[in-house]
């Protein structure tokens, strides 16, 4: 099944296990969805003067050969046992930040899927990585596999969706949805304050507030459900904080998607936003559907030049 959302999947590798599994997921992700795989290796390069750096860089190549060289082993062998096909898949070794080289191929390629360590409790606060840095800033969609995470189908698709969603969220949901056979969950959050959440029939007006915003939600699903008829959905309507809802009985078996707008390298780590939150606490791979100005999808009856558009 071919998706036009994914103009080829790019996947990041260090050589470590989590990057691995980053690498699986992407690879199956390409069987599904008929899209051409480049695996990433990238070695950084000290901006620092000294002596010593020619042997430094040296050194840092050799690790990045060394996990693209992982890489080519690891799709060999899954595709001698018929597990991964990934039959137009590439290898690059380039230099620079791992991010950055990742986040400008983001630019061109339907997305990228990296992989993300165990978390302490100061990676929970302040999680400066490669994942963290593209989830972010990066122009296009990610994949965020974390460690422990399924690398096979999802159990369930979860998607979180708010009053005024990019195109690109529903539609990145449900491509999923159909292209694995899977269920969505299509979740829309509304704020409860301390008063409405006890006594909710004395809030008459948020409650009418609620019951429009779930009438418009399902026109919007009911659109992609027409592109997509073969997939089952259901629409859940919760209230309180958007992230604590969207994580709640999510387990390493599913797939969570959300939106986000992009923002600046350092103000899109600082902001305590949902999608930072979800990445911060899911067991599962998350998929995080920034609006893509080259290739939007749109659902139909749907302008593409109007992309922020639901």
């Amino acid at each position: 099944m071919s998706i036009n959302w994914y103009d080829g999947i790019v996947v990041g590798v260090d050589g470590s296990a989590e990057s691995l599994a980053a690498l699986e997921w992407a690879a199956r992700a390409s069987d599904l969805h008929e899209a051409s795989l480049t695996v990433v290796a990238a070695y950084g390069v000290p901006i620092t003067p000294d002596p010593g750096i020619g042997g430094l860089i040296g050194e840092m190549r050799a690790q990045a050969r060394g996990a693209a060289d992982t890489a080519h082993e690891w799709l060999a062998e899954h595709r001698a046992d018929d597990r991964v096909h990934a039959q137009h898949a590439e290898i690059d070794v380039v230099q620079g930040d791992a991010a950055y080289e990742l986040g400008r191929r983001s630019r061109t390629c339907g997305l990228v899927v990296v992989g993300r360590r165990g978390l302490g409790r100061i990676d929970r606060v302040v999680l400066g990585s490669t994942s963290a840095t593209l989830a972010a800033t990066a122009p296009g969609a990610v994949a965020v596999v974390p460690a422990g995470a399924s690398t096979g189908d999802p159990r369930r698709i979860r998607v979180g969706v708010g009053l005024h969603d990019e195109p690109d969220v529903l539609g990145a949901a449900f491509a999923e949805a159909a292209a694995r056979g899977r269920p969505l969950e299509v979740v829309h959050v509304t704020d409860a304050d301390a008063l409405s959440s006890s006594f909710p029939e004395m809030d008459p007006i948020a409650a009418s507030w609620r019951e429009a915003a779930k009438a418009d939600l399902a026109d919007r699903v009911a659109r992609w459900s027409e592109k997509y008829p073969e997939v089952s959905c259901t629409i859940v309507v919760g209230r309180g904080d958007p992230a604590t809802v969207l994580l709640r009985g999510l387990t390493p078996d599913d797939l969570v998607v959300v939106g986000g707008r992009r923002h600046q390298p350092l103000w899109g780590r600082m902001l305590r936003s949902v999608p930072d939150a979800v990445l911060r606490g899911a067991p599962c791979t998350v998929l995080v559907a920034h609006a893509h100005r080259r290739s939007a999808s749109v659902p139909p009856g749907g302008n593409e030049a109007e992309e922020d558009s639901p």
